[in-house]
C-alpha cells in the first residue's frame, strides 16, 4: 500500500513561526471591535465599597405620579377599545368573504403597538389616541386597493352607526334633559406605511402589508416599498415577543417614561417603539441578580446606559432578537445616522445630569426653562447642556456601515 505524501515538504512543516510567511489581512475583511459600555450594576465587584440603593425614596413617588397622569383614562380608554373592535370586525368580515371585495384579499389581521401592551401614553395636544392593526394582505398591496379597502370600511362604518345615532336622537325628547349627540364621522386618509381612521376624537393605523412570498414581487412604484412591508410584518413579531417577555410591571412603567421623554426632548427621537421595548427590557431584567428592578432604578439606568454609549459606533448596543441575517446580531441601531447616534448620547447626558438637580422637570411634572437652548438656571442651579461634537454633514444624513462607523470613532476619540 502506497503511503500518502505529506500536504508541505519536510523543510516547511517544522518551520520556526518567525520564518512563516505572512500575509495583511485586507481592511474589507477585518471584523469590527465591539465592545460593552460602562454599566454600573453589573459590576459589582469593581465597587465593593459603595452601597447604591435599589428604592430611590425621593424619585419613586414623583414615577408613580407621572406614571398616572400619562396613562388615558378608563373612559378614553373604553372608547378606544370600542372604535378597534368595530374596525376590527368590518375587516375580520372581509376575511371570512373575500369574494364580497374584488380589490384586494385580507390573510390576517394582527394587534399590535402600544394600546395592545397597555403601555399607551396621553398623546401630545393637538393629537388623538391611535392603536395599530397589521393588515397581512394575500394579493399585493397596491395603492389603488389600499384606498379602495380604505373606503370600504369606511361606508360600512357608517352604515352601522347612522342607524343607532338616529335610534339615539328618536329616544331623548326636548322636554327632558338635552343631551347633545355629535355625529360620528370617519375619515380615512392613507399614509406612508398603509391607513388611518379617524372618528374625530381617536384613531386607528392600518399598517399594510403582505405574506413573505409576494416581496420579491413588489413594484416601489405602484405599492408599498418592500422595506416598509418588511417592517410592518416584523411588528407581529415584535408585538409577540413583548407580549411573552415584557410582562412584568416596572417593563411598563418603564416604557410610559421612555415614550414620554421621547416626545418631549428632541434628542431622544431615534428611539424608535421596538427600541424603547428592548431598552426597557434590557435595564429591568438584565442585571446580577434574579429579581427584576423597580422602575426607580430602572429609569436612571436606561439614561446612564444611553449616556454611556450604548448606541455609539464601537459598542455592542441591544441584542434584537428579530434582526437581519446580514446584520450583526446586536446591532439595534445601525439605521440611525452617526450624528442621530451623538445626539442621542448627548441628550442622555444632559438629562441625566438635570435629573440630579430637578427630576420633577426632567419627568414632565414641573415645567422649567429648555435646558438645550443654553445655559440656563435649573432649580437654583447654574446648568449648561452638553454640546454634539458630529454634524449631520458627517454621515450626510445616511446610514453607516460598521467599517466607518469604527473609522469615525477613531477621528472621534482622537
Amino acid at each position: 500500500m502506497r503511503r500518502s505524501r505529506p500536504r508541505f515538504p519536510s523543510w516547511r512543516q517544522n518551520r520556526p513561526q518567525y520564518q512563516q510567511s505572512y500575509r495583511p489581512q485586507s481592511s474589507q475583511y477585518q471584523q469590527a471591535q465591539s465592545s460593552d459600555v460602562f454599566d454600573f450594576l453589573n459590576l459589582p465587584e469593581s465597587f465593593p465599597a459603595m452601597k447604591q440603593l435599589i428604592e430611590d425614596p425621593i424619585l419613586t413617588p414623583i414615577i408613580m405620579e407621572r406614571n398616572q397622569q400619562l396613562a388615558p383614562s378608563s373612559a378614553d380608554n373604553f372608547a378606544l377599545i370600542n372604535f378597534v373592535t368595530c374596525i376590527r370586525q368590518k375587516l375580520d368580515a372581509l376575511v371570512l368573504s373575500p369574494n364580497s371585495f374584488a380589490a384586494c384579499q385580507i390573510s390576517e389581521v394582527r394587534d399590535v403597538g402600544s394600546h395592545k401592551h397597555n403601555t399607551i401614553i396621553l398623546p401630545p395636544m393637538g393629537s388623538h389616541l391611535t392603536s395599530d392593526l397589521v393588515v397581512v394582505l394575500k394579493t399585493l398591496p397596491t395603492r389603488e386597493a389600499i384606498d379602495q379597502l380604505g373606503n370600504r370600511l369606511k361606508q360600512d362604518f357608517q352604515n352601522e352607526i347612522a342607524p343607532q345615532q338616529a335610534a339615539c336622537k328618536f329616544f331623548y325628547s326636548s322636554k327632558e334633559k338635552k343631551i347633545i349627540l355629535k355625529k360620528v364621522v370617519l375619515s380615512m386618509k392613507p399614509t406612508n406605511d398603509g391607513l388611518s381612521l379617524d372618528n374625530g376624537t381617536m384613531a386607528v393605523h392600518l399598517l399594510l402589508t403582505t405574506l413573505p412570498a409576494n416581496w420579491h414581487s413588489l413594484d416601489p412604484t405602484i405599492h408599498l416599498d418592500r422595506a416598509m412591508c418588511k417592517r410592518n410584518f416584523n411588528a407581529i413579531k415584535h408585538a409577540k415577543w413583548v407580549d411573552e417577555v415584557c410582562i412584568h410591571p416596572s417593563i411598563k412603567v418603564l416604557v410610559r417614561l421612555l415614550k414620554d421623554l421621547r416626545q418631549r426632548f428632541r434628542g431622544l427621537e431615534p428611539l424608535n417603539p421596538w427600541l424603547i421595548n428592548l431598552l426597557a427590557h434590557h435595564c429591568v431584567t438584565n442585571n446580577n441578580s434574579t429579581e427584576q428592578l423597580p422602575p426607580s432604578y430602572a429609569f436612571k439606568r436606561a439614561l446612564q446606559l444611553l449616556s454611556s454609549g450604548l448606541f455609539l459606533p464601537g459598542f455592542n448596543g441591544l441584542y434584537d432578537p428579530f434582526s437581519d441575517a446580514n446584520m450583526h446580531s446586536s446591532r439595534s441601531y445601525t439605521t440611525m445616522t452617526l450624528e442621530e447616534q451623538d445626539r442621542l448620547c448627548y441628550t442622555s447626558q444632559t438629562l441625566l445630569r438635570a435629573l440630579a438637580i430637578h427630576p420633577k422637570y426632567v419627568l414632565g411634572i414641573e415645567h422649567g426653562p429648555d435646558i438645550f437652548a443654553g445655559p440656563c438656571q435649573l432649580n437654583g442651579v447654574l446648568f449648561t447642556p452638553n454640546e454634539p461634537i458630529v454634524f449631520d454633514t458627517e454621515s450626510n444624513g445616511y446610514p453607516i456601515n460598521d467599517g466607518q462607523q469604527q473609522t469615525m470613532l477613531v477621528e472621534v476619540n482622537s
